[in-house]
């Protein structure tokens, strides 16, 4: 590998003004490493029951339209894997550990292999934020397929920093700053006295409107934010970051 070609590469992610560059720097930092796929996914953990999962990557559309149908990611050992630990780990050797590797989890690796993913190496990341990521990349079956896994990892950890950090910015900050800006001053301002504790008619003596007034407030912040409730909206505000209560 050309250690200047490589840096050129992180020199472009963090200049990339949209997702669709990303997806072109990742293309030819696979064919830098003679690895054919890639995937970033980002997992905001908005639900702990149901989180949200973001990702740009080439795998085959089918396997990926497969994979989330049938909501593989609840079985997936690399989803398992990214949860506990932070050093990367190619797929072959994952299988090896009993905490992450059941029998849905082998035919997880069963059905990617059938779709051209036969091995990989993926590295988790974590991040201030609430997010959890991983970044992996995939091979077919080759018989130096190990050997060039094996080479690709010290890149790989490196590139997976940088196209994180640049993902962030340019998609889940952005999607941060939508929430910001769709809620009005007085609903921010109920939120927050909520994540104090306050009750409505507490936060109508504070803010001097009508009780009835902090409720519409209150209500409306559900709706935007996609909260079942006053305490789902609050945490889901300062999740995001919207909100931030003094302690």
């Amino acid at each position: 590998m050309q250690v200047e070609e490589f840096y050129e590469l992180l020199e472009s992610v963090d200049e990339s003004s949209s997702i669709d560059a990303l997806k072109e720097t990742c293309e030819r930092f696979c064919l830098l490493i003679d690895i054919p796929y890639y995937l970033l996914g980002v997992i905001g953990q908005t639900s702990s029951y149901s989180p949200t999962i973001r990702v740009i990557s080439n795998y085959p559309e089918k396997w990926l339209e497969l994979y989330f149908k049938e909501s593989e990611q609840q079985n997936d050992p690399v989803v398992k894997y990214i949860f506990e630990k932070q050093s990367p780990i190619r797929w072959d050797k994952l299988v090896e550990y009993q905490d992450f590797s059941s029998s849905k989890g082998l035919l997880v690796f069963e059905k990617a292999a059938a779709y051209g993913l036969y091995n990989g190496l993926s590295i988790p990341i974590r991040s201030t934020s609430e997010n959890i990521a991983v970044f992996s990349v995939a091979i077919g079956e080759r018989a130096d397929a190990n050997k060039v896994l094996d080479n690709a990892q010290m890149f790989c950890h490196t590139f997976a920093t940088h196209l994180f950090e640049r993902y962030v910015l340019l998609e889940i900050s952005a999607s941060d700053e939508t929430d910001r800006r769709e809620l009005t001053k007085r609903e921010l301002e109920c939120l927050f006295w909520a994540c104090e504790g306050k009750t409505a008619w507490e936060i109508s003596q504070i803010i001097n409107v009508s009780e009835r007034t902090v409720l519409f407030h209150l209500g409306n912040s559900n709706t935007k934010l996609g909260a079942i409730n006053r305490q789902h909206a609050v945490a889901l505000a300062i999740k995001k970051g919207i909100i931030k209560p003094n302690i």
